[in-house]
């Protein structure tokens, strides 16, 4: 692996300290939206707003999930969740790479090798395949797709991903996703290679653009498997969910518990459907709003409100499926660069697979908006800190 992990790009040194009963938080946070999304009164309330492939469900979930957080001095404040997060093992294992086990199980919990996060994933996959197609199922062969995935910035990862599925004994190959031919009755293939499994990075989500129709209509026949499954999308991650989730009056409404829904109404910001706002009002307080759209991703089209303009502010809120989001000052870490320590923000994301987080990775960065560019940022290490050592 150190020639993988010298190959990692846009990792950072750093490595962030995290509270114990912070990412008891975070874990709580992941159980309870899970369980959540997949309880038959939540999901009927929103059947009206589901397409054809919003509709489908064929059984299984999706991998790395991811619950991006801010951590504030309240606790961590959940900002959103993504389908097929990107990052996870240049992110988990760069954390790996820089936390060993060995030497910070006294300061460290929950650390984990290289080859155990490796063998977690692979499992993962094994699970979804499963889940679909019967226990026992065997999974052989796996596409990684996204639209034109050598341009991607995360690239690299996809490499890694081949890699790892190759130790775990899965074959693997990357694709672009206008490069799936769909055979009614015969499945999916790349050219002569026939495909058990699509590994989803693509952001259409929902299978809607022209270069997802083979992929479409193979998934809604049910002749290949898809992860993350574009129903898990449509159940968590749409930004329109987050108006439920930070709600205590809906999560009881679709009966959780008090004392948990008033947890996530605390750490999940207040977000509300823009077109449900008073404009004017909502433009007059709009420094103490974020405004994202439904499917966003990797902070595309996300407006902080301190910043936007007032014509800006007209066209998204004309926009369908904007929605509001109270803001939540991200963390600050005090990072060594060329010119010296700087402060810089970050995020923490987890990665979790169902109701569980598999691990952990922080976002160091500068500017508005996530990103990974900035000198001294990039991916970083956590570090959840035992409550005593050893």
């Amino acid at each position: 692996m150190s020639a993988e992990r010298a190959a990692i790009p846009y990792a950072g040194s750093t490595v962030i300290g995290l509270d114990a009963a912070h990412f008891a938080a975070i874990q709580r946070t992941a159980r309870l939206l899970f369980a959540l999304a997949h309880a038959p009164r939540h999901q009927a309330a929103i059947a009206p707003f589901a397409d054809e492939v919003a509709r489908h469900a064929p059984g299984n979930f999706g991998v790395f999930m991811g619950y991006d957080f801010h951590v504030t001095p309240a606790g961590p404040r959940l900002i959103e969740i993504n389908t097929n997060a990107g990052g996870a093992l240049l992110n988990g294992l760069h954390t790996a790479s820089l936390c060993d086990p060995e030497k910070l199980a006294c300061l460290c919990s929950r650390l984990l090798s290289v080859s155990d996060i490796e063998s977690e994933i692979a499992s993962t996959f094994r699970d979804e395949f499963a889940a679909v197609r019967g226990a026992g199922a065997k999974l052989a062969r796996i596409a990684i797709v996204d639209d034109a995935p050598a341009q991607q910035f995360l690239a690299p990862e996809f490499a890694l991903f081949r890699a790892l599925f190759a130790r775990a004994g899965i074959d693997a190959r990357i694709a672009d996703t206008r490069e799936l031919a769909h055979t009614p009755g015969r499945g999916v293939a790349l050219g002569d290679w026939p495909v058990d499994l699509v590994y989803l990075r693509d952001t259409d989500f929902q299978l809607a653009s022209e270069r997802t129709r083979a992929l479409r209509a193979a998934y809604l026949a049910n002749e290949v498997v898809v992860t993350p499954s574009p129903r898990e999308h449509f159940l968590l991650a749409d930004k329109r969910r987050l108006a439920t989730f930070s709600s205590p009056n809906n999560l009881t409404a679709l009966g959780m518990s008090e004392d948990d829904a008033r947890f996530l109404a605390e750490v999940v910001p207040e977000t509300r459907l823009l077109a449900e706002l008073d404009l004017e009002r909502a433009w007059a307080e709009r420094a103490s709003w974020v405004f994202k759209p439904a499917a966003a991703f990797g902070s595309r089209a996300v407006y902080r409100g301190d910043k936007i303009s007032r014509k800006k502010f007209a066209e998204i809120a004309a926009e369908p499926g904007y929605v509001a989001q109270r803001f939540a000052q991200p963390g600050l870490v005090q990072v060594e660069t060329t010119d010296g320590p700087r402060d810089m923000k970050f995020d923490v994301r987890a990665y979790a697979y169902r109701d569980r987080v598999l691990m952990l990775g922080a976002r160091v960065y500068e500017g508005q908006v996530t990103n990974l560019r900035s000198p001294g940022g990039g991916f970083s290490g956590i570090c959840v800190a035992r409550n005593s050592g050893c």
